[in-house]
């Protein structure tokens, strides 16, 4: 009978650690998952290599064109662990990483985009009135998107430079518009402030031109009169 309660209690036991073992799983493998992040090869490099272990000295196993994207699983040492879309896994150096695409895929998205947008355009064209409401609309999305990927491709190019002086240059760049920006305003007023001179120096020199007449027709006229009144008196002699 001991025996028989013995070996009951080892099976209770045994279900209660497998219990106790199933909730400490249950509980604690959605954190490893989540603790999983979504990063790209950046565009900081050409290529980057993928190894089998962390240190330059470990065999090669791939190489990773920038924007590919992988799933960092752990990160040691400035190396990180991550596994690719096909399911195989290595070791790349965390500089590598970037927590958004490269601006060239992203540049090259946004020019796909584009000219999708473009052939809608083109399309749209030849419709009707109806159509042509639409067509304005993707004339708009057409010319943010362009300018959007002129952004993309200016911070593209700028990266990939790797200019010393872009802050400065940037920031330079930035006074100069404002600058221009002020001229600008200060040339609009100052030729609003020339046309009104040139208004009011018309003006005066009309009015002085008609002073001028009045006052030579008014001199006209007392010569006239004074010429008729010297004829008057000689008669009278």
């Amino acid at each position: 009978m001991e025996m028989v309660n013995f070996r009951q209690f080892v099976v209770n036991a045994g279900a209660l650690i497998f219990l106790c073992l199933t909730s400490v799983f249950t509980i604690f493998l959605p954190s490893v998952t989540d603790a999983a992040t979504m990063l790209y090869v950046s565009d900081t490099t050409l290529e980057a290599n993928l190894r089998s272990g962390t240190s330059q000295e470990n065999r090669i196993i791939g190489m990773l064109k920038p924007g590919t994207q992988v799933t960092v699983v752990l990160e040691e040492d400035g190396w990180a662990k991550v596994t690719l879309e096909d399911g195989r896994t290595g070791w790349i150096l965390r500089r590598y990483l970037s927590e958004r695409p490269p601006w060239r895929v992203t540049a090259e998205k946004l020019a796909t985009e584009n000219e999708q947008l473009r052939a809608q355009v083109g399309t749209i064209k030849g419709g009707n009135q109806d159509l042509l409401q639409k067509n304005k609309e993707l004339q708009k999305q057409v010319d943010l998107q362009q300018r959007e990927l002129e952004k993309v491709s200016r911070n593209y190019e700028e990266l990939k430079n790797s200019s010393t002086n872009y802050l400065n240059l940037k920031m330079a760049y930035e006074n100069l518009q404002k600058g221009t920006r002020q001229s600008n305003a200060k040339l609009d007023k100052v030729e609003k402030a020339y046309g009104k001179l040139k208004t009011s120096t018309g003006i005066r020199w009309f009015l002085s031109g008609a002073g001028v007449l009045l006052l030579g027709w008014l001199l006209g006229s007392s010569v006239a009169r004074l010429r008729r009144r010297r004829s008057s008196d000689y008669y009278k002699l």
